[in-house]
């Protein structure tokens, strides 16, 4: 899995990429966004919802070059991603309120 992600970069750099665009479904660009930004590769992460589909049959690779067009165009807006400290410290702020609110119902559940 991290190897394949190294080895897409290492794939996009020898395609002489300069940009990537990708669409922010769930968590899954995270990774991927990590490993392309200190490549200075000026990763994208696109909105689904401002990206209209490709009409006829949905597939991966249909949506995978339609965003490609629309980069090439200059037709995506990329969405707001903080800069890697502040993503950082949410992840940190993020799980140190889980493992808070795990101990309360901990307590609670001892308790009760």
């Amino acid at each position: 899995m991290t190897q394949n992600l190294i080895e897409l970069v290492d794939w996009v750099k020898s395609k002489r990429c300069s940009h990537v665009a990708m669409e922010s479904t769930g968590d899954y660009w995270k990774p991927i966004y990590n490993l392309l930004e200190p490549e200075d590769l000026h990763p994208m992460v696109v909105n689904a919802q401002h990206i209209k589909a490709v009409p006829g049959r949905k597939t991966d690779v249909k949506d995978a070059e339609w965003i490609a067009r629309l980069l090439r165009h200059g037709l995506v807006h990329g969405s707001f991603i903080p800069n890697r400290e502040q993503r950082e410290l949410k992840e940190i702020v993020r799980y140190r309120r889980s493992i808070i609110e795990e101990r309360t119902r901990e307590v609670n559940r001892l308790r009760y």
